[in-house]
């Protein structure tokens, strides 16, 4: 079969290839000019076969292109992307090696560039970030090359000024277990165990026992208002109980208690 015309889309960068003067198939302006076709050219099965393979990866690159555009991708996350826009798996591999060789993918470069961003626009300790990473496909050795760009002591220093916050947030809990909620937090935002207890230690946290017996006693009128309905015997120990689970001790909640009875 013989290429008798080779004709421009409207479509920028297409064009329609005839064959024997029959409208046969179209192709990229890259795949035009890397296979060197031209008018007069014969074509046989298997290199139409071809042609029409090397199209389907032009276009799957041209879309991990537009999807690379507005920001850095790991390469689980480009293969996501063009399987759900219906580009058949076995193509994706040509892709990614294509991308890897003209350096727009690569998951070490995007693990230190996420730590980077992390560091500078949250409050996430590493083990959050090395999870995220995780569930965007990269690898553990990419982690483990990238994580000198996670600043240690930088996230204490944002955990000192966080400790304000979350003291105000859990001021109605007496002070162990304020201090417990707060180190639970830093736990579920990623510090390790370390940098909290770098935090801990430089911030001075105040036990006014005055402060504790009014929150005690808040908490005690609203708890005996809740279960007014109950008997006395079983009011008093649902009471007593809800304290003690809030963190008050027992001493405290029975002294407390006593005005109520």
């Amino acid at each position: 079969m013989k290429i008798t015309k080779i004709q421009l889309q409207k479509r920028k960068g297409r064009f329609n290839i005839y064959l024997n003067d029959q409208y046969s198939f179209s192709v990229s302006e890259d795949v035009l000019v890397n296979y060197h076709l031209f008018k007069g050219q014969e074509l046989n099965n298997e290199q139409i076969e071809n042609l029409s393979n090397a199209d389907e990866i032009a276009k799957a690159h041209s879309k991990a292109l537009n999807y690379l555009s507005s920001q850095l991708r790991t390469e689980k996350e480009i293969t996501d992307y063009l399987k759900k826009h219906s580009i058949a798996s076995e193509k994706i591999p040509n892709v990614l090696e294509k991308l890897r060789h003209e350096k727009l993918v690569d998951d070490k470069k995007y693990a230190e560039s996420y730590i980077r961003t992390m560091l500078k626009t949250s409050d996430k300790g590493f083990k959050v970030i090395r999870n995220n990473l995780r569930a965007k496909g990269v690898a553990e050795k990419d982690i483990e090359d990238a994580a000198y760009e996670y600043d240690s002591s930088y996230m204490i220093t944002k955990g000192i000024a966080l400790t304000e916050k979350y003291e105000k947030q859990y001021s109605r809990y007496p002070f162990k277990k304020r201090i417990q909620k707060i180190k639970q937090r830093f736990l579920s935002k990623g510090f390790s165990a370390d940098e909290i207890q770098a935090i801990m230690q430089e911030v001075d946290f105040v036990n006014n026992e005055q402060i504790e017996r009014q929150i005690l006693q808040k908490e005690a009128t609203k708890l005996w208002q809740k279960y007014h309905v109950l008997d006395t015997k079983k009011h008093y120990f649902k009471v007593k109980q809800a304290l003690y689970r809030k963190g008050f001790s027992l001493s405290e909640i029975e002294t407390v208690l006593e005005s109520f009875l």
